[in-house]
Formats: C-alpha cells, sequence, structure tokens
C-alpha cells in the first residue's frame, strides 16, 4: 500500500511508508556512531532513493543527500532536481546550485549549514558517483573536515531487501512473464529483432511497468556478442533470439534471460543452454544464508565442467540486484564470483545470468532473479526454463 501524502506539497506517490524510511535512516545512524562520523555524504543515487523515496532524481549529475547523526537530511543538487527532491520528499532543506554553477558550493554550503566546526564526514570513496575531482575541491573547500571512507555504510544495510521491496521486486517479475509471452508470439522468419523489442516493451508497459532500463536482445551470429542488442536484423527460418531483460516497479527490478529457437535448434545452442540451465540450477540448489559467494560461483562451474562448456563461460555466476537505475546491476554491493568470500543473508537478492558465448558461433543461456532464505533459495521470477522452441 501506497504512503498517502503527509502535506500538499508531495507532488508523486512514496513508494515505502514513513516507518520504513525512518528504519533505514535509524540503521543508517547506528552505523554512522560505530564509525565516529557526524555527518554521511551520500552520493550514490540509488542510496538517496533508498533513504528518502526520491524516484526522479538526474542520477548522471552530481548531487548529495547529507545525512546528520539527528535532525532533518540535506540535498544539494541543480536547480531543477532541488524541484524533484521536495515534490518526492516535502523536505525543503535544499541547497540548489544552476547549470553554471560549481557543485561543491553547493554541496559544502549543505555541510556547512550543520555548525560542526571540526566534523568527520563518511563520504563514499568506492562509489562511481564521487569523482575524483569534486572530492579534490570539497577537500580544499573544507579543510577542516576529517573525511573517512564509509562507502558500504548504505551498502550494507541496502543489501537486505524489506518486504516491500520483496513484493516490488514479484510484481515486476510477473510482468516480465507476461512480457516474454507477448515478444516470443511476434518470433517469425523475416521478422525485424526490432519488432520483437517493440513487443517486449510494450509487454511490459501496457502490463503495468514503470520505466525499464536497457535490455539485451540479440538474434542469429549477434548472440555471441556479449551486450549485443536489437539492431534491426530479420530472422532467418532457423535462428535465434536471446533476451535479457527486466521491467521495473517503483525503480524495482527482478531480471530475466532466456534463449528462443525458431525451426530446428543449432546444435551450439542446445548444448550451451543445458549447460547453462545446469549451472543455475546447481547456483539455486546451493544458495542459502550463511553460504559465501565463491561456493555459489564454484557451484555453477563444476556444472558448466560437467557438461563440457566452462570455456564458454567468461563472467560471475550472479550479482545482487533490487534498485534499478541505468542498470539493473548492483554488483558493487555484491556479486558471486570466483573465491569471494562474501557471506549470503537472508533476503539478499541475486541475478544468475548464466549465459555462455561460444565466438564464431552463438551464444545462449537463462537466468533467474532469487531470493536468499535461511533454508535455501526462493526464485523470484518465473518462466519455463528449458531452450524455448517456436
Amino acid at each position: 500500500m501506497l504512503a498517502k501524502p503527509q502535506t500538499g506539497r508531495i507532488a508523486t506517490e512514496q513508494p515505502f511508508d514513513a516507518a520504513e524510511l525512518a528504519r533505514r535512516l535509524t540503521a543508517v545512524r547506528a552505523r554512522m556512531a560505530e564509525h565516529r562520523v557526524d555527518l554521511l555524504l551520500v552520493t550514490d543515487p540509488h542510496d538517496m532513493y533508498y533513504l528518502t523515496g526520491g524516484r526522479e532524481l538526474g542520477g548522471l549529475m552530481q548531487m548529495a543527500l547529507v545525512v546528520p547523526g539527528s535532525g532533518e537530511m540535506a540535498f544539494a543538487g541543480r536547480a531543477v532536481d532541488v524541484v524533484a527532491y521536495v515534490a518526492h520528499t516535502a523536505s525543503e532543506n535544499v541547497f540548489p546550485y544552476r547549470d553554471h554553477q560549481p557543485a561543491e558550493v553547493a554541496i559544502a554550503r549543505a555541510i556547512e549549514s550543520y555548525g560542526i566546526a571540526t566534523p568527520r564526514i563518511g563520504y563514499q570513496g568506492g562509489s562511481a558517483t564521487l569523482s575524483i575531482g569534486l572530492f579534490d575541491r570539497l577537500q580544499r573547500r573544507l579543510p577542516r573536515v576529517l573525511w573517512v571512507d564509509t562507502t558500504r555504510l548504505v551498502w550494507d544495510l541496502a543489501a537486505i531487501k524489506s518486504p516491500q521491496e520483496l513484493e516490488y521486486m514479484r510484481q515486476a517479475a510477473r510482468i516480465n512473464t507476461q512480457a516474454l509471452d507477448r515478444a516470443i508470439a511476434a518470433i517469425k522468419p523475416g521478422v525485424s529483432d526490432n519488432t520483437i523489442a517493440a513487443e517486449l516493451i510494450a509487454g511490459m508497459l501496457e502490463a503495468g511497468s514503470h520505466p525499464i532500463t536497457g535490455f539485451q536482445l540479440a538474434s542469429g551470429p549477434r548472440t555471441w556478442v556479449v551486450h549485443a542488442t536489437y539492431n534491426d536484423r530479420k530472422l532467418d527460418a532457423d535462428d535465434v533470439v536471446h533476451f535479457e531483460f527486466s521491467a521495473t516497479r517503483f525503480r524495482y527490478a527482478a531480471p530475466l534471460m532466456r534463449t528462443v529457437a525458431l525451426g530446428k535448434p543449432w546444435p551450439a545452442v542446445q548444448k550451451l543452454n543445458d549447460g547453462a540451465l545446469a549451472a543455475v540450477e546447481a547456483a539455486i540448489a546451493t544458495i542459502t544464508e550463511g553460504i559465501t559467494s565463491g561456493e555459489v560461483d564454484a557451484a555453477a562451474n563444476a556444472a558448466l565442467e560437467r557438461h563440457g562448456v566452462r570455456q564458454f563461460h567468461y563472467h560471475r555466476t550472479g550479482y545482487m540486484v533490487g534498485i534499478a537505475g541505468a542498470s539493473w546491476g548492483l554488483g558493487h554491493i555484491v556479486s558471486l564470483r570466483e573465491e569471494d568470500p562474501t557471506v549470503l543473508r537472508e533476503n539478499m537478492t541475486f541475478h544468475l545470468p548464466m549465459v555462455l558465448f561460444e565466438p564464431g558461433v552463438a551464444g545462449a543461456g537463462l537466468s533467474e532473479t532469487v531470493r536468499v532464505t535461511r533454508t535455501g533459495c526462493d526464485v523470484l521470477t518465473s518462466y519455463r526454463r528449458e531452450l524455448i522452441r517456436v
């Protein structure tokens, strides 16, 4: 159930109620106390959304959320993003800058507004959204600040999904199923992969998806090119189409990957898909609370070895998903990869994109989005797993 606006200033739906947002902020502040920081400078757009529910902020432009140990958070960003922030949160503790002005001036003003003479400030040094240049300018503008790298502070909390977050992911997964049915129905000789993509997009939007991220839809020889997508290629009588996509609900995604054979399946495609299926099912059988990321990856790779296709697997077994922005991948928080000691915890969610590429021949595979439970693995997506034939 969406939270109702508390004041007339909130112009859009809040995806989370006040209690959930307050719980998140309380947890962040407890970790701030552990790190002995007075303020937390949040520059990752996913984390800003996690803490505020502000859905439509310009993530490619520099902005920052300043979290104090108590009191109201402050937002610094482009003037146009400030308008959006106020509309989403009803907070007017904002510090705008115009497009011709430097971002660091507004961010510094937000920090200085708390009146702490020599603050310890946590920052997200491992985030791609805090540039070296901006951080250097902030350091020079605020010489009395002691900066503490707290990159993972919010990430480790956001890794554990709440019931409402999981519900949005389940909704996205249900939309994926409807959209993929519609796209597969369009697969015929002579049809372009652009047409199939259009059916997939329409299927997602008409079934209730919010704005979608980029996705992959490759056909024929393009399937063995990593991250290839539609290119107005016409399908042949015996062809292959590979999908990797996700709908979203309130910015939450549950990616799905499947391979479709038109006519008689290519032998290489069948072999690759069979190996990928075995690897996904091995990962699902291994995932449970307390297991390590590396153990999941090892189980998947052992299945690939048994099927003789390990050499065509070039990447990790999976990565965290949840909040989606320009991409749905949150592998910077947790990835399922070789020898990784990260211990999985209940309600972490992962995409398992087991796609294999035989260079010059074909690519094929499948995926599921899953939730870690105390006793095993809960598969959020739902679609038949075999090589799909039309």
